[in-house]
């Protein structure tokens, strides 16, 4: 508990002092860049200290989001209009991430790559190759609840 209290105190430290040099206007920074620095923060404590595993999924979610939000602010933000499914994207990318740097538990599997199919899946929607993708789903679940019920039985 002692050695996550230094974290934590390294991190408000860190801040703090960001924060400040900003509002003297010694240090000029984009908004989006606090949620990369913040992101990229908890990466290093997780991987500073493995057993930190809570770090590891709102450091890749901040890191990613923080690195679109400055992407939409610099360019256009009517680009989040098709860039949306990375709010998918990041907290599965965070997951699989759990799954493959841990003990290779489901738990985080399965949330990890729903999370990862949905974003992709979002993210090709728009081709109208893949239109009707939904029907695919629709037939998973069908199959799902038949073999539920016949394994029942």
């Amino acid at each position: 508990m002692l050695f996550e209290k230094k974290y934590l105190s390294w991190l408000f430290i860190f801040l703090g002092l960001v924060f400040a040099l900003d509002n003297l206007n010694v240090l000029r920074l984009h908004w989006a860049l606090y949620i990369i620095l913040a992101g990229l923060l908890f990466l290093l404590f997780y991987f500073i200290k493995k057993e930190l595993t809570f770090f590891l999924l709102p450091g890749v979610m901040l890191t990613v989001y923080g690195f679109l939000f400055m992407y939409c602010a610099l360019s256009q933000w009517q680009n989040m209009s098709l860039l949306w499914p990375v709010l998918f994207l990041a907290p599965g990318l965070g997951f699989m991430l759990l799954y493959f740097l841990q003990k290779r538990e489901t738990y985080f599997l399965v949330p990890g790559g729903l999370l990862l199919l949905f974003g992709l899946l979002f993210f090709l929607r728009r081709l109208t190759v893949i239109k009707y993708w939904p029907l695919l789903l629709t037939g998973i679940g069908i199959a799902l609840l038949i073999r539920h019920h016949v394994t029942k039985t």
